[in-house]
């Protein structure tokens, strides 16, 4: 059975070697040993993603979480209280996706320690997915024999498993304008900043319906405040479970730019859309399904099948044959200060992964 005080200075250890999307190699060096030391043959492919097989019989599992955090996620002090592990609030608390790793960590020498007979299991821990899914669109699929598999990555208790999630285009823009003194000649200036006011005016953004969303996060521009700024750089996204509706709202995208840019004539804009990964929608009937339905009996929980708006490893393993869906990792809110673990349903995490491994 997993372990607690183990499981729990596992998340710690690792919570504790800074990983921002780029830098893993402390990482890597860290969970390449624990899962060599547990039997497993190790290897790297080319961009370095970690990916370790266990030997077994019958069908190939793949378990996966990634390796990297978002910032601010450096120097990070956990502090346990309780059933809850949280940062000191300077800081992310790295949960996303440590507790992850050290949910598949556990799992794995539960199984080992007991000795059980268990089906072959193939590890891959990915670099820069926060970044963009970076690893996953880099990993060497011809390495992975598996076409099951659960990815660790995902919000909420281990019965929380995404069975549909959107596809994703990123938008970004380079806006060229021309400069001039504030004071002396504004007339003479073509405000970029200007330009892209009126162009996020015109965007549909937000909660555009049950399926797609939209946002621009990202707004780089000017130098000093008595300069006409002349260059300004957008970065967006649009996301849709329907790709006919993710097209539908990439043309107004296009759209609202193409209207503004017509109306300064002596500015440049360019505008890039492009498909980062593809939605998928796996239906209740899929063997990856029924195997993690079954494993969640197994220790106690019932399968919470359910649609995500966010994109994971698991939208680039779909794409290419390998149906492994993210499950909860006993995390909540990612990507912020407050994040936090529940040690609980970390437990029921790794108990779930464990049934998974012999065979669920």
């Amino acid at each position: 059975m997993a372990d607690r005080e183990r499981l729990v200075k596992t998340l710690l250890d690792l919570i504790r070697i800074d990983s921002p999307s780029g830098e893993e190699d402390a990482m890597d060096l860290e969970v390449s040993s624990r899962l060599s030391a547990l039997g497993l043959k190790l290897f790297h492919d080319s961009y370095n993603n970690v990916i370790a097989k266990l030997p077994g019989d019958g069908e190939p599992v793949m378990l996966s979480a990634h390796l990297d955090t978002v910032e601010p996620g450096r120097g990070i002090r956990p502090i346990v209280e309780g059933d809850l592990v949280r940062s000191d609030g300077t800081t992310i608390l790295g949960g996303d996706c440590k507790s992850g790793v050290s949910i598949v960590i556990e799992a794995l020498t539960a199984v080992v320690e007991s000795g059980a007979g268990h089906r072959p299991v193939e590890v891959v821990f990915t670099r820069h997915e926060e970044g963009g899914l970076v690893g996953a669109h880099h990993l060497d699929f011809s390495l992975i024999s598996a076409v099951t598999g659960l990815v660790f990555d995902g919000e909420g208790p281990a019965n929380r498993v995404a069975v549909a999630a959107p596809s994703q285009n990123v938008v970004t823009a380079n806006i060229h304008g021309r400069a001039a003194h504030a004071g002396i000649e504004p007339e003479n200036g073509i405000s970029a900043i200007l330009i892209a006011a009126e162009i996020l005016t015109q965007l549909p953004l937000g909660r555009i319906d049950s399926e797609t969303t939209s946002n621009v996060g990202r707004i780089e521009g000017g130098l000093k405040r008595n300069i006409i700024p002349d260059q300004v750089f957008l970065d967006g996204e649009i996301r849709s479970l329907d790709n006919k509706k993710l097209d539908h709202y990439s043309q107004m995208f296009r759209d609202a730019f193409q209207q503004v840019a017509d109306r300064y004539p002596e500015a440049n804009i360019d505008l890039d859309i492009s498909n980062t990964y593809q939605a998928y929608n796996i239906d209740n009937s899929h063997a990856t399904v029924k195997m993690i339905t079954r494993a969640l009996s197994q220790a106690g929980l019932e399968a919470n099948l359910e649609s995500t708006g966010g994109g994971s490893d698991a939208n680039i393993f779909i794409q290419n044959g390998i149906v492994a869906l993210p499950v909860g990792i006993g995390v909540r809110s990612f990507h912020t200060t407050k994040e936090t673990a529940l040690i609980p349903e970390m437990l029921q995490g790794a108990e779930m992964c464990q049934r998974v491994i012999l065979g669920a």
